[in-house]
This record gives structure tokens, C-alpha cells and sequence, in this order.
């Protein structure tokens, strides 16, 4: 009998532990960088010329946000980015909404930072967390723009952070949609907290009161179906009011840029994005207005900083390599490289602190070095156990 209890006890405890679920994470994948000659499609100014274009996508389990750095080049001009329609996009969940062309712009001084090349585009999972990181070192500042997911959660997170290197005397971010489908036949609106604003029409913001605009369109709400499009839904921003001194708009009948003009005297910037593709508006309108006071506190206290570079345990990968490596006296290549890959982490992982000087690019370039780490691991463990058959 006592035999039995201990039995079904220990069944108990082994079935409650099947049933609980793992952590949730963020699934974040890098799809590599793709060039390709852009075609008649294209804009204009770039028909011709070698594009680029590297996404990395990041599925929190109810949302999967697409992160694109899309950019041409040409051998006239070396050392210049040309942005088509923009250089940052989101082609995930819908193209259309937050535009998967180029969607963020950050300009200084009244220069966009786009036809600076990247230094590095990372993205990576840590914790309940996906990171995708646009790094630039242009020559008035280095500016990572960083987006950031919560496994479970729809939102997109986003902060603009900058170390200077010359007076900064104005910051504008703009933003561009097509709400629910790319569409002339349209009947665009914009939803403020306090007012609509419709198609044609333009508004300047008071930023006291107005901090997040609701893009929608009321002929093509998510599903409805017209001949040559259907509606995915509509698409949503917020941000900090404090953290800007003019934003403004024209609703158009096919495409609405929003731009904002923020506080020179800031270094650190910060939004949030959603797109509501397969919602209706009304369902969207309703989620937004009960959710945005939470949302902006939840904005302003959020650290955007990433514990899972800065932690990263660099003994710990050593110790792996090396035991592998050790079955594999014959590897001088592989050996040397993570000999200096080890060597370059070190160094920069000592300068990865939040706010000290020098720390995004430190921070990029570990990054990179930490990617290129993981990838090269699989193929180091095959040859490990080929070596052993």
C-alpha cells in the first residue's frame, strides 16, 4: 500500500511537472542579407543599381514583427547608402501598414542618418526578449536604434539612443504607413486621443495631450475584400509628449508620413508600434485607448539595455570550444579564429555598460562577434563527431 501511494505520488509530481509550461521566448531569426539589381519597380534614382536587403524577424507567439534594413548601392559613389523609399522597414506583420519599404527615418541636424552605411544590423533572443539592433556611426553621432519584443505581447518597442560627437541642434524621426492596404480608393483617418482627423485634412499635435495616433481606413477595414485588395487592419504609435516639440501630419489618400520634431537636448528616444493587421478598427481603437496610459508608463520605465550581451559567459563558450577543439588537433584555422574572436570580446565586453562612453558600438560589435560565434558552433560539433565515427 505505502508502495503504491509512493507510486501515485510520484506519478503526481511527474505529471505536474509535464504540465507546466516552459518559459516563454521570443523567436528571433536573422534571414540574411539579399542584393539584388533593383528593377522598373523601384524608385527611380536607384533602377539599376545593386540593393540590398536583410530582415530579422522576431515571433513573440501572438505577433511576429519583421525588422528590414533595405538600402542601394553604387560603385560611382563609395562609402554612400542610397536609401530608396527609406532604409528601415517592416515588412512583418503586414507590408503595407508600418511600410515594409522604410517605415523609421531619424535625421540630425536636417540630414537623414540613411546614407550612412550600417556598421552592423544584429538581432538575438535573450529571456523573454528579442532584440534587433540598427547600428550607425555617422559623423555627427552613433545612434542604435533598437526594437524590442516580450514573448506573449503584441507591442514593438523601439528606442533611438545617441552618443554625439558634434552639437546636435535638432532630431526629427518620421514615420510612414499605409493603413490596412496600399490603396487611391481610400478613406484614411487618424485617431488622436482627443479628436479624428480625416483624409485631406492636416494636424499639429498638442503634445500635452495628444502622444499616440491610431492610421485607419473605414472602406478597407481588416477583411474587407475589394477586386484587387483586402484590408489587413489598421496600425498604431505612442510615445512620450514630453519628448517632443512638434508633430504633425497630413492625412493622405494613399500614404501618411507623421514627422516629429524631438528635443535636440534628448539622447534617448522612445516609441512604440503596433500593427493590428487582422483586427477590425473598432477593436483596435477600443485595445488602444484602454491600454495607453499603461503602455507610456510602461514605455518610460522600460530598459531597453540587453543582459544577455553584457552577461554573456565567455568562459563558460571557451571552455566548449576548447573541449571540442581538443578532439581536433588538426583545426588551426577554426582554432585561431575563436582564439580571436575570445581576444575582441573581452575587450569589448568590458565597455558594455548602459550610458558609459563608447558603450553602443561596444556593445555592436560584440554582438557580431557573438553571432558569428553561435553559427559557427553547429559545424564545429559535426566535425567534432565525425572525427569520433
Amino acid at each position: 500500500m505505502r508502495y503504491l501511494m509512493t507510486m501515485c505520488a510520484t506519478v503526481g509530481i511527474l505529471a505536474s511537472a509535464c504540465a507546466q509550461e516552459p518559459p516563454a521566448q521570443v523567436l528571433v531569426t536573422d534571414h540574411g542579407a539579399q542584393t539584388s539589381v533593383a528593377g522598373p519597380g523601384a524608385p527611380a534614382h536607384i533602377v539599376g543599381l545593386q540593393r540590398t536587403m536583410h530582415t530579422v524577424s522576431m515571433d513573440t507567439g501572438v505577433k511576429d514583427y519583421g525588422l528590414r534594413y533595405v538600402i542601394a548601392h553604387d560603385d560611382k559613389r563609395p562609402g554612400v547608402a542610397i536609401p530608396g523609399e527609406g532604409y528601415i522597414g517592416m515588412p512583418q506583420p503586414a507590408d503595407c501598414n508600418w511600410y515594409g519599404g522604410g517605415f523609421f527615418d531619424l535625421q540630425l541636424n536636417g540630414q537623414t542618418i540613411g546614407t550612412t552605411p550600417l556598421h552592423s544590423l544584429v538581432g538575438r533572443g535573450g529571456g523573454n526578449r528579442g532584440y534587433v539592433d540598427f547600428t550607425f556611426d555617422t559623423p555627427l553621432s552613433v545612434i542604435r536604434i533598437r526594437f524590442v519584443t516580450l514573448a506573449g505581447n503584441d507591442a514593438l518597442y523601439c528606442q533611438a539612443l545617441l552618443e554625439p560627437k558634434a552639437e546636435i541642434a535638432s532630431v526629427r524621426v518620421a514615420v510612414r504607413c499605409y493603413p490596412s492596404a496600399f490603396v487611391n480608393n481610400s478613406d484614411r483617418h487618424v485617431l488622436t486621443p482627443v479628436r479624428k482627423v480625416a483624409q485631406g485634412e492636416h494636424a499639429e499635435l498638442d503634445p500635452s495631450k495628444e502622444w499616440w495616433l491610431l492610421y485607419y481606413d473605414r472602406l478597407f477595414d481588416a477583411g474587407q475584400v475589394s477586386p484587387s485588395r483586402t484590408g489587413v487592419g489598421p496600425c498604431s504609435v505612442l510615445w512620450p509628449g514630453a519628448q517632443a516639440d512638434k508633430v504633425s501630419f497630413t492625412v493622405g489618400g494613399y500614404g501618411i508620413d507623421t514627422t516629429m520634431d524631438l528635443k535636440p537636448q534628448s539622447r534617448d528616444f522612445r516609441f512604440v508600434f503596433f500593427d493590428y493587421s487582422g483586427t477590425k478598427n473598432a477593436v483596435a481603437t477600443a485595445a488602444l485607448r484602454q491600454r495607453a496610459e499603461g503602455l507610456l508608463r510602461e514605455l518610460t520605465a522600460l530598459s531597453f539595455a540587453d543582459p544577455s550581451t553584457a552577461n554573456w559567459p565567455l568562459a563558460q563558450k571557451q571552455q566548449q570550444v576548447a573541449a571540442l577543439l581538443a578532439t581536433m588537433p588538426d583545426e588551426q584555422e577554426a582554432a585561431t579564429r575563436y582564439q580571436k574572436w575570445a581576444a575582441e570580446l573581452a575587450e569589448q565586453l568590458k565597455l558594455v555598460h548602459p550610458g558609459a562612453v563608447g558603450a553602443v558600438m561596444a556593445e555592436a560589435a560584440a554582438g557580431e562577434i557573438i553571432r558569428q560565434w553561435e553559427q559557427g558552433l553547429p559545424e564545429l560539433r559535426l566535425r567534432a563527431l565525425l572525427k569520433e565515427i
